[in-house]
């Protein structure tokens, strides 16, 4: 039965508050170089098998810059306790399922408190089954692959948008209930288990809300010519399209539609919430509609605020939803070495299958089997010919 231990970031515009709170909070030891040691003057490795090349660097640069600033953050606040530190090692698994596991087999071997994983749903695929045999928890930094949670093994700190009722068919049926929108056409990316667990939520919302579905049109992550694509869609004639694809193959069919004349409406996914996206539409991704638990110009609470201005401080631009969830699994794994008070893998899995809730950029989370239950509802925004994000209206 999960307590009530609270993975709680330390914010730097309030640390100087919360200082007696966090020292109180981490777990003493004797120190020492010793696995299984843990407490102060601890370096505590983590390891962070994530994509920062290929189709889905979109994601997983910002998941890596989020990552970097919450391990800046938890050393500088002595979170860990007085002179011990995060140790990070950032592997690019460039997409590749077989390099997420040979990137984690590499940690593993190193002995790696935890690892931060699964930008893509391939990856997450791969790698669940392998974390289910060993003893290094991991947590998830994107992948909305359904079904991933698996304590003391795998832990996910934001929700599943396609979970019934959940985000996508708030989303869906918000956009779509009541419109004049009656034909529409899907594009996904077929090879991507997570986009095709999407689609299907899709479909079903598309059809509750009366709209005709007149063809679906498979694409791979890594195409790169949406010509063929785009072409077929608008031969289709529909008054709206949806794509259930990750952020670089929505910016590619979007350019495509519309140097093609097509001005529809384009309805997407979480993965539509990324600047760099949209720069690689070349602005082509105007009136694209999406869904996100969380946008920089959208503070839900203070901590979103702090984390937005250190981001933008760091990085010179704004934390799009990726940034902050890895910024999110940072401290939640971190909160999970804290509560061990030890560098065992298996010492830090079973902290972090206690860690009943975390406050969050989100709001507060709350953690159900590993699993993120987030009480506020998604934000609904599209994105404007000046490359801003807007609240979305009907």
């Amino acid at each position: 039965m999960s307590s009530t231990t609270q993975a709680r970031p330390v914010r730097r515009s309030a640390r100087a508050s919360l200082t007696a709170l966090v020292l109180g909070a981490a777990l003493a030891g004797c120190g020492s170089d010793e696995q299984g040691a843990g407490g102060e003057g601890t370096t505590y490795r983590v390891g962070a098998p994530i994509v920062q090349s290929g189709p889905g660097a979109f994601a997983g640069e910002p998941v890596a810059h989020g990552i970097e600033l919450a391990v800046q953050e938890i050393n500088d606040s002595g979170f860990l306790g007085d002179g011990s530190t995060i140790e990070l090692e950032v592997i690019d698994t460039a997409g590749d399922p077989a390099k997420a596991i040979a990137g984690f087999k590499q940690l593993e071997a190193d002995r790696v408190a935890g690892i931060l994983c699964c930008t893509l749903g391939g990856e997450a695929g791969a790698l669940a089954p392998v974390l289910a045999t060993g003893d290094v928890p991991a947590v998830v930094t994107v992948s909305i692959l359904d079904s991933l949670a698996d304590p003391p093994h795998l832990f996910r700190p934001f929700e599943v948008p396609s979970a019934a009722g959940g985000t996508y068919d708030e989303f869906l049926d918000a956009v779509l209930g009541g419109s004049d929108l009656e034909r529409a056409v899907m594009v996904v990316n077929n090879d991507n288990d997570a986009m095709v667990q999407d689609a299907a939520v899709y479909a079903a919302g598309l059809e509750r809300n009366d709209v005709d579905l007149r063809d679906t049109v498979q694409v791979a992550t890594a195409e790169t010519s949406f010509t063929s694509v785009a072409t077929q869609v608008v031969a289709d004639d529909p008054d709206v399209v949806v794509a259930s694809t990750i952020g670089s193959s929505t910016a590619g069919l979007a350019r495509a539609l519309r140097e093609r004349g097509w001005d529809g409406p384009i309805v997407s996914n979480v993965g539509a919430d990324s600047a760099a996206a949209y720069d690689a539409s070349g602005g082509a991704m105007a009136g694209t509609i999406f869904p996100t638990p969380y946008h920089a110009s959208i503070a839900r609470n203070e901590m979103a605020a702090d984390f937005a201005e250190a981001y933008e401080a760091a990085h010179g631009s704004a934390p799009d939803m990726f940034a902050a969830q890895g910024y999110t699994a940072m401290w939640l794994l971190a909160a999970g070495i804290r509560d061990a008070g030890s560098d065992d893998p298996a010492d830090v899995g079973a902290a972090l299958a206690d860690i009943a809730e975390q406050d969050s950029v989100y709001g507060t989370i709350a953690y159900a089997d590993g699993q993120a239950e987030v009480q506020e509802p998604a934000h609904h925004l599209v994105w404007g010919e000046d490359g801003t994000v807007s609240e979305w209206s009907p």
